[in-house]
């Protein structure tokens, strides 16, 4: 009788695992750290256009976001979003010192690397840096500095060119809105990273 009934509860509960609850919920809390990213980049791109420089506002506050969404998403995501934002934020004044970024620039792209995780800084560093060759390009042609602007492409890359030659910022009047470069390799991140493995770069 009690296995009969043992037997009849089993039936009944069907112990069979979940569906995909979890797994769904994951899918849905990874598009939030893009969301908050590309809010944070469009409220930048305005003030970008606008003053060209970015408030130390809105990197901070991306930067809060980051951590907040990360530490729910659990304590390895945490420590992986702060190192990537100490990274790409140490590494990035490199170019800052010799005139390439501003600082807004650095620090908002180390608060969207801080959001998207050690493993794709490298592609969104990338793509970033593809973006802001296209839009110097643009920019250029629109100012009509493109003499000037190809210069100063020659002079930062001729130590990689040339070993022992120094290497030397921009000398043009031309400053990028740089916000463009770092929401459009957000997006391209975004892409590759959710639609078209094509283009994922690691």
């Amino acid at each position: 009788l009690f296995g009969k009934a043992f037997l009849g509860a089993l039936a009944f509960v069907r112990l069979e695992p979940p569906e995909t609850p979890c797994r769904e919920h994951l899918v849905e809390m990874s598009y939030v750290p893009y969301v908050g990213v590309l809010a944070a980049c469009a409220i930048a791109i305005v003030t970008d256009l606008r003053a060209r420089k970015i408030p130390n506002a809105i990197p901070i506050a991306l930067g809060i976001f980051a951590l907040t969404v990360n530490a729910f998403m659990g304590w390895p995501a945490f420590f992986s979003g702060l190192a990537a934002g100490a990274i790409v934020l140490l590494l990035g004044m490199v170019p800052f010192a010799m005139g390439w970024l501003g600082g807004g620039d650095v620090k908002l792209l180390a608060a969207a690397s801080c959001a998207l995780g050690l493993s794709r800084t490298l592609p969104l560093v990338l793509f970033t840096a593809l973006a802001g060759g296209v839009l110097a390009i643009v920019m250029a042609v629109i100012s009509g500095q493109t003499q000037g602007v190809f210069a100063g492409v020659r002079r930062m890359v001729a130590p990689w060119l040339y070993p022992g030659v120094a290497s030397a910022g921009p000398t043009t009047s031309l400053r990028l809105p740089y916000a463009i470069a770092i929401a459009s390799g957000v997006v391209l991140l975004l892409i590759g990273d959710r639609f078209v493995p094509a283009l994922r770069v690691v």
